[in-house]
C-alpha cells in the first residue's frame, strides 16, 4: 500500500475552481446521485427534505439533485474554497435554482450551529482533502436528524503507483496535464477502506454500511437512530 500524502485541504485558487469545474465529471456525478437516491428510498423520509452537500465545490452535485429529484429539495453546500463557490453560485443561476440551492462557506470540521437538522447529509470527495478527517464525520452525524441518511462517498487509495498511474490514464487521460495532476494527488491522499472504518467508529456512527463502490471509489451510508 502506497502512503498517504496529504494535499492541499483547500483548492481556493481561480484557476483550481475552473480547472475542477470543466473537467467532466457528469457521469460520476449521475451515478452518485442515482445512488444516494436509492438509499434514500430506503429510509422512512418524507419531503420535501432538507439537505446538507458537505464539501459542495462548484455545486454541481446539488444540481444534478434536483435535476434527479420529484420533490423539491432544499440544499445548503458549504466549502471553505470561496473560489469554488463563486463558480458554484454561477452554475446555480445558470441552472435557475437559486430558489433551492445556497451556499455557505464553512469549515465542515466546525458546523456552525445554525446549519442543524438536515434530513440528509451527503458528501462526494471532501474526506480526502482533510489531514485528520474524524472531526468531519463527527459534524455530518451531529447535524442529521434522528433518522435521518448520512451518505459519503469519496476516492480510496489505490495499492501500488502501478495501479495509480492506471487510474490516471483510465479516468483523466483527455483531461489536462494540470487536471491528471490533480486527480493523481488526490489518490495519494485518499483514505483506505480500513481506515474509514475505523475513522467512522471512533466518530460515533452508529450504523452504516461501507464498501467499495468503484476501481476508486469508497461508500459510506447509513441512518441515524431515531
Amino acid at each position: 500500500m502506497i502512503p498517504r500524502i496529504l494535499e492541499p485541504e483547500v483548492m481556493d485558487s481561480a484557476e483550481d475552481a475552473r480547472e475542477y469545474n470543466d473537467m467532466d465529471h457528469a457521469e460520476v456525478n449521475q451515478l452518485f446521485v442515482t445512488d444516494l437516491g436509492w438509499e434514500v428510498s430506503q429510509c422512512d423520509l418524507e419531503g420535501p427534505l432538507r439537505l446538507l452537500d458537505v464539501g459542495t465545490g462548484t455545486a454541481l452535485i446539488p444540481i444534478e439533485v434536483c435535476r434527479q429529484a420529484v420533490e423539491d429539495h432544499r440544499i445548503v453546500g458549504i466549502d471553505l474554497a470561496e473560489e469554488m463557490l463563486k463558480l458554484g453560485n454561477v452554475n446555480i443561476a445558470e441552472a435557475e435554482l437559486t430558489d433551492r440551492i445556497e451556499l455557505v462557506c464553512v469549515d465542515a470540521k466546525a458546523i456552525p450551529p445554525e446549519l442543524d437538522q438536515f434530513d440528509i447529509v451527503f458528501s462526494n470527495s471532501i474526506v480526502h482533502h482533510i489531514p485528520e478527517p474524524l472531526h468531519v464525520f463527527q459534524e455530518m452525524y451531529r447535524v442529521l436528524k434522528p433518522g435521518g441518511l448520512l451518505f459519503v462517498r469519496d476516492l480510496r487509495r489505490p495499492d501500488s503507483e502501478k495501479e495509480l498511474n492506471h487510474l490516471v490514464q483510465e479516468y483523466a487521460g483527455q483531461e489536462s496535464e494540470y487536471a491528471r495532476t490533480l486527480f493523481a494527488n488526490s489518490l495519494r491522499a485518499a483514505l483506505t477502506l480500513k481506515e474509514v472504518n475505523e475513522i467512522a467508529k471512533e466518530a460515533g456512527i452508529e450504523r452504516f454500511q461501507l464498501k467499495a463502490t468503484s476501481d476508486r471509489h469508497w461508500t459510506l451510508s447509513g441512518a441515524k437512530a431515531r
